[in-house]
């Protein structure tokens, strides 16, 4: 995880021109909190769906000036679907935003408040929240981008390839079925019954299956 983190910095300051060290004393520098401030409406904890006491919230990080449609990224953490937060992972998603995409960061249900498979249902309740407020916050439907690390990326994919009759979405409120452009998977798992049966055993896994 550390180095796909720093390849996805080095990406994010090689495209910002910004180096990411250097003894130099001319380079300039970069504030991260500014640079949202300056680029970026921030709205935090957005509601997108409620289970009794339980509130599944996103982030939205949408461009100032932005054009009719911006291509958006939908970004689930990792953390072996037992630990972590959206607030945790916020530095994976700087590419994008220095592109001037928007991004949507999402919550779930980790295994110590519900099971599998209730974080893929508050995922697809999540992407079907983007596709239902895609006007107000010119997303681009045609360019909505899932992804994540490690079992974010396995909830990328389940988030992504399933179908409402497969019965995942019955939280989520009524609208259309939501079809992404691609899934980028930072070594997420395909296999989760090697991962609970087999070789590959994992306590988190486990954990999460119940």
């Amino acid at each position: 995880k550390n180095v796909i983190a720093a390849l996805m910095v080095l990406a994010f300051f090689g495209m910002s021109g910004i180096p990411p060290v250097s003894g130099q004393k001319n380079v300039g520098s970069f504030d991260f909190a500014a640079t949202l401030a300056e680029r970026y409406d921030v709205i935090p904890n957005i509601t997108y769906a409620t289970l009794g006491e339980w509130e599944g919230r996103l982030d939205v990080y949408q461009p100032y000036n932005a054009p009719a449609k911006t291509p958006t990224l939908v970004w689930i953490h990792g953390g072996g679907w037992t630990r972590s937060s959206k607030e945790q992972e916020l530095l994976y998603v700087m590419p994008y935003l220095e592109m001037g995409w928007a991004v949507v960061n999402v919550e779930y249900r980790l295994a110590a408040r519900a099971k599998a498979p209730a974080a893929v249902e508050d995922c697809r309740c999540a992407l079907r929240w983007v596709f239902a407020n895609a006007e107000k916050y010119k997303f681009d439907l045609d360019r909505v981008v899932v992804s994540g690390i490690s079992a974010g990326g396995h909830l990328a994919l389940m988030t992504s390839m399933l179908s409402p009759k497969d019965g995942f979405d019955r939280n989520c409120p009524d609208g259309t079925d939501p079809k992404v452009a691609a899934v980028v998977n930072w070594f997420g798992p395909s296999d989760v019954v090697d991962l609970i049966d087999g070789d590959n055993a994992f306590g988190q896994a486990i954990e999460w299956i119940g």
